[in-house]
């Protein structure tokens, strides 16, 4: 084999193999190996077509555009049982860079996810082809393929793929083994052995010159697709699942976490509502509140027994599922699937949960900007009292989380037979109610997650209700329905959302035992047990709760006075600024003589809609208006505009000098033209801004009532010169 050949073979095997090392690396967008395996085989199909696009009986573009039209074909037929809004071929096909980037991440290995990067991989991998077909000694077009393959995987991981650059580097390397071996200078052949250090260098220098920032987040530019599923909560449910006792619902493998279900976060005083506008769990959309500074990463396995429903069970706020069509609420991080769960289901589930330390909540504060988190609708004033008395002797929100944990717990026992409920009333009963009375003292984890909730957002502190499980130890562990419950979550600025157990002999996480007793001690030696309001006493009227929630209501009511003030406020205030400006052109005319008379009637006839041609002078404009002193103003202007200097020295002219330039007599429309005979404003005994008034006044009283409201203020004259 001559050596050429030799050379272009070896060309062709150094390009495929960099094309294909990127395909690999853009696998990691996706869950597990398979998508990786798929693109890798896109990039080999590619490849096995160089002898196509060099068989000289077919023209190579014709042969490339063959291959488009098939590729594209495929991905149609992959894709069409899977389309959302339409089937026609361009709509799917179009959809499908947006569905990728809506979908988990990493996504789901599913056909119409994997169908854009096999596109993707075999377009890049023929233009390659191409390129070395076309020019047997091409060596740019490979690192051009390669670099966008991996660029397309850093923007589809937000350069999770690559964290320390390995990939890039490992490329970097064939880049420079690429060019060592394989391109050889034309004259002798020798290896240019300085060559490698290019690719290097350059990569060195990117890294030094570019400017360090936020990464771009290309799932910014799609619009994720949002459904309105209207799933019902099932904090209801918590006593009908304690009833099914051993009954399995799910397993779980993988670390010990507390298991959620749903997140409730609105509460109406008669129940909380789960959220109802789901979105796909990658698309890009921050929580209403941020996660905390330190967060701890755990990802199970689930296996779906008996639960039904259409929540799936999760740890912490989820990143990642292996299910397809699971949807996610981005605030509260529960899981919904838009179908029934069957029993057998299995998903593997990643997420993240607050982790705070117990240093960090001592000190912690809550943030001012918690609406929904605060809301308490008609809050009745026993509640408000009861919180504010928990509460009195905290110095911290956290403290004051700790002492209404203490008291919500102390004297009451969890009842799987107790009401349901967790309405004002209902919480009432539950918290004040006397012996005997049906759900006194007792209840569901509803009812004691309802109450630390309610009280807890009377003091200003941010809470939502979780329900969730809490599983026995084990690396698989099987969740009954004893094993039912919820819990109420507090959030601090800075650290997130940290759980805490108002139900007797249940952990939920949150901060240490010791922690919260060192606080209980100190509290215990300043404060007095809270007195229950008992329900038989004549309701007071509703007060104000000391809590941010009552501010923000009065804010609220204050903030749209305020609207309404700016509202009206807005046009009156324009209003004065046209007239005051208005105000100070007629105090400049007035001061500027017969001319600045003559400009003032200028600006009436443009009000009145009476504007005259730029080529009429001052004496015909009043000859037309018919008016005295129209005409006798027009004569003192233009003897005050065009009267000899000396004439004026002596004192038979106005005091009034020539205009400058730009004058509304001296140049414009009503230029007053020089006349014999012209005498002075004084020596006449008539005041030229008395006569413009006068024509004024007529101009005004011709004109209709609705255009005379606004005389005083419309802006026109300000812009005439």
């Amino acid at each position: 084999m001559s050596a050429a050949r030799v050379g272009s073979a070896a060309r062709v095997a150094w390009a495929a193999l960099l094309v294909v090392v990127a395909a690999l690396h853009l696998g990691s967008g996706w869950q597990g190996a398979t998508a990786s395996l798929v693109f890798a085989g896109a990039a080999v199909v590619a490849f096995a077509c160089l002898p196509l696009l060099r068989w000289r009986r077919v023209p190579s573009g014709l042969v490339a555009f063959s291959l488009v039209v098939l590729a594209l074909v495929g991905g149609y037929w992959v894709a069409e049982g899977s389309a959302i809004d339409s089937t026609d071929p361009l709509p799917v096909l179009l959809d499908l860079v947006p569905r990728l980037l809506t979908a988990a991440r990493p996504a789901p290995v599913t056909p119409e996810l994997l169908a854009p990067g096999a596109l993707l991989v075999f377009g890049v991998s023929l233009v390659v082809v191409l390129a070395v077909a076309r020019r047997g000694r091409s060596l740019l077009a490979p690192v051009v393929g390669a670099a966008v393959l991996y660029t397309c995987t850093a923007l589809l991981t937000a350069g999770r793929a690559d964290r320390y650059g390995l990939v890039a580097v490992g490329l970097v390397a064939l880049v420079a083994i690429g060019w060592l071996l394989v391109d050889r200078l034309e004259a002798g052949g020798r290896v240019l052995l300085g060559l490698p250090a290019v690719p290097v260098a350059a990569v060195a220098a990117l890294a030094v010159v570019l400017p360090a920032g936020e990464a771009f987040e290309p799932r910014e530019l799609v619009e994720p697709p949002v459904a309105d599923l209207g799933v019902a909560s099932p904090l209801p449910q918590l006593a009908s699942w304690a009833n099914l006792g051993d009954t399995e619902l799910f397993r779980v493998r993988g670390p010990e976490r507390a298991v959620r279900l749903v997140a409730l976060s609105d509460y109406s005083g008669a129940a909380w509502r789960a959220a109802s506008l789901y979105g796909p769990i990658g698309a890009v959309a921050e929580p209403d509140l941020p996660p905390g500074a330190q967060v701890d990463e755990a990802e199970v396995e689930i296996t779906v027994g008996e639960l039904g429903g259409r929540w799936l069970p999760t740890v912490g706020r989820p990143t990642a599922v292996s299910l397809d069509g699971a949807m996610v609420d981005p605030d509260s991080g529960s899981l919904v699937l838009r179908t029934e769960l069957t029993p057998g289901l299995s998903y593997r589930v990643r997420g993240v949960v607050d982790v705070p330390d117990d240093a960090d909540l001592l000190d912690a504060t809550v943030p001012t900007n918690a609406g929904r988190y605060l809301e308490l609708p008609g809050l009745p004033y026993s509640l408000a009292e009861y919180a504010r008395q928990i509460v009195q002797s905290a110095r911290s929100p956290y403290e004051r989380a700790v002492a209404i944990e203490q008291v919500v717990k102390q004297g009451r026992t969890p009842d799987a037979q107790a009401p349901v409920g967790s309405s004002y009333a209902r919480l009432e009963r539950f918290l004040f109610g006397g012996p005997g009375e049906p759900g006194a003292n007792a209840g569901t984890a509803e009812q004691f997650a309802s109450a630390f909730a309610v009280l807890a957002r009377a003091v200003g502190l941010p809470t939502r209700v979780v329900v969730g499980f809490q599983p026995a130890d084990g690396e698989e562990r099987v969740v009954r329905g004893s094993d039912a419950t919820a819990w109420p979550e507090v959030y601090f600025a800075g650290w997130g959302w940290v759980p805490f157990d108002p139900v007797s002999g249940v952990s939920s996480g949150g901060s240490s035992a010791a922690q919260k007793r060192e606080v209980l001690d100190r509290l215990a030696s300043v404060t007095a047990t809270p007195t229950s309001t008992p329900l038989s006493a004549p309701p007071p009227p509703l007060v104000t709760p000391s809590s941010t929630v009552a501010a923000q209501g009065t804010s609220a009511g204050s903030q749209r006075w305020i609207g309404y003030a700016v509202l009206g406020g807005v046009p009156v205030l324009i209003l004065l600024v046209l007239g005051l400006a208005r105000l100070v052109r007629r105090n400049r005319l007035r001061a500027a003589g017969a001319t600045g008379a003559w400009a003032y009637v200028l600006d009436g006839l443009l009000l009145a809609g009476r504007t005259p041609t730029a080529d009429r002078t001052a004496p015909d404009i009043a000859a037309g208006l018919g008016s005295a002193p129209a005409v006798e103003l027009a004569r003192l202007a233009d003897y005050a505009a065009f009267a000899p200097e000396v004439g004026r020295a002596v004192g038979h002219a106005p005091e009034h000098g020539r205009p400058r330039v730009g004058h509304p007599v001296a140049a414009g429309p009503g230029t007053v033209a020089a006349g014999p005979g012209a005498v002075a404003g004084r020596a006449a005994g008539t005041s030229p801004w008395s006569l413009a008034r006068q024509v004024r006044g007529g101009l005004r009283r011709g004109m209709p009532w609705y255009r005379r409201m606004f005389w005083a203020v419309d802006p026109r004259p300000l812009w005439r010169r």
